[in-house]
């Protein structure tokens, strides 16, 4: 054979490497031993045949007709709290970007599902919602770990969710109505402070209880409004004191110039490190006395910076949910949106779904003594 030249057999091969190498980048498997087998011209047709089959696979996949698929439907993003709130702000900003980034770029609407803190969303995106990626449920992460808690009414599983990625991380705490006469944690402590909530398994009410539990502040906890707007308007009625579950979103937001009007006053906050934004408030990491109070504190507190969470069915193809992860990625990205971000005094600080998969996996993996722990806290 002439120098420089190569058998049919090996020309087979190489082009047979070469598609089924982009056959493994498209459908996420590794097709092995193909460089041992390309030694026998019988095994190298084979190559071939498979390569032809995996070729029609990716004619027919939801990649090919992502375009199609998404252009013939409408994009649904639905919230787990009512409309007014800082939820809902997200959700309908996402609304106004994302279509651009899916595969034929869909209407995308927004629709609210208010109950449980989010946990209806929760149990209706697990168990009803269409498994096709045109439903977004923007859901509390609280109400996301609900089943690891044990809660009956969860009826979903965490990890099962499929994660598309999480708009901002937050710092949460709680703020008081400074014509209730409260401006610091030690007023909340001396007037025994009423605290407004949203379902049990929503951050507004189960921080409250936590407090009331771990703390033993003298509080007394309102739960069931629909919302964190009806929880405000409750505040601005003398209802309610005091309300938590305030991100760092929420108050540079909705209730910014009520804020910075000095009407509503952050009195604790719950990171590890100080939130510049929520000013003098104290930190509840100062106030623990134990390492098993201090453990629960890491599990409520922490989950809850993954304060924007949107999940798809867990039916959901996994080439559709890298369809809608990469939309949300280059979304969150896109000079418009961050524009808007930005006059809106929005924050953005996304995080993936690959990331915030693994998230909700190690908090849904922690260990039963903390569970107890916690579930003492934060149950009425």
């Amino acid at each position: 054979m002439p120098p420089g030249t190569i058998s049919a057999t090996e020309f087979m091969c190489e082009s047979s490497l070469d598609i089924l190498s982009f056959a493994e980048v498209v459908f996420g498997v590794q097709i092995c031993g193909l460089t041992s087998c390309c030694t026998e011209l019988s095994r190298g047709m084979n190559i071939l045949r498979k390569v032809a089959v995996l070729l029609t696979g990716l004619a027919a996949s939801p990649i090919a007709a992502g375009a199609q698929e998404f252009a013939a439907k409408t994009v649904t993003v639905v919230v787990g709290f009512a409309p007014g709130g800082g939820y809902d702000v997200y959700g309908r900003f996402l609304a106004r970007h994302l279509g651009r980034h899916l595969p034929g770029q869909p209407s995308v609407v927004v629709q609210n599902l208010p109950g449980g803190g989010s946990l209806n969303l929760a149990n209706f995106t697990a168990n009803a919602a269409p498994a096709d990626g045109t439903y977004i449920a923007l859901i509390n992460s609280a109400a996301a770990l609900e089943p690891t808690l044990g809660n009956s009414e969860a009826r979903f599983e965490t990890r099962r969710l499929r994660w598309v990625g999480n708009m901002n991380r937050d710092g949460v705490g709680c703020a008081a109505r400074t014509a209730s006469g409260i401006s610091t944690w030690d007023d909340v402590v001396k007037k025994g402070a009423k605290f407004g909530g949203v379902g049990a398994a929503g951050t507004s009410s189960q921080h409250s209880f936590f407090l009331k539990r771990v703390l033993n502040a003298p509080i007394q906890v309102i739960t069931g409004y629909r919302g964190s707007n009806e929880v405000n308007l409750a505040l601005q009625r003398g209802e309610v004191d005091v309300t938590c579950g305030l991100f760092v979103s929420s108050m540079r937001g909705p209730y910014r110039q009520d804020f910075e009007a000095g009407k509503l006053r952050m009195v604790i906050q719950f990171g590890k490190a100080a939130e510049p934004y929520f000013k003098d408030a104290v930190s509840i990491y100062g106030l623990l006395t134990t390492e098993e109070d201090r453990a629960a504190t890491e599990f409520v507190f922490g989950q809850a910076e993954i304060s924007r969470p949107l999940a798809l069915a867990p039916a959901t193809p996994i080439a559709i949910v890298e369809v809608v992860r990469r939309a949300f990625d280059r979304a969150v990205k896109d000079p418009d949106m961050l524009a808007e971000a930005a006059k809106s005094m929005l924050e953005l600080n996304a995080v993936s779904g690959e990331e915030t998969e693994k998230e909700f996996a190690t908090y849904a993996s922690v260990s039963p003594k903390v569970v107890e722990r916690v579930l003492a806290a934060i149950r009425p």
